[in-house]
């Protein structure tokens, strides 16, 4: 996957999970129901945030099976070809 497409994908991640917690949608489950003996926000509540961090994870691991490996080609173009970074060593 395309990694501009995955940032898209974060994004909409991003915006769903807003949506899904917002008062309008949190009153829909806001019900006297329960689910194995839980009301049923609490249900819904924990398992958006549960899908959530899920979709997140996913999404993450792809990014990071997108990216270039460090100290690699694209890794040393990125500062340009000109430019050394000062030594850090103490004393140095």
């Amino acid at each position: 996957m395309n990694i501009s497409k995955i940032r898209d994908a974060i994004l909409i991640v991003t915006f769903l999970g807003v949506w899904l917690f917002m008062p309008p949608m949190l009153d829909v489950f806001n019900q006297r129901a329960s689910l194995l003996g839980m009301p049923l926000i609490v249900v819904y509540v924990f398992g958006g945030w549960l899908a959530l961090i899920g979709l997140t994870a996913l999404l993450a691991s792809r990014i990071s099976d997108d990216s270039p490996e460090p100290g690699g080609r694209d890794g040393d173009l990125a500062l340009g070809p000109d430019i050394k970074l000062p030594d850090r060593t103490p004393g140095g």
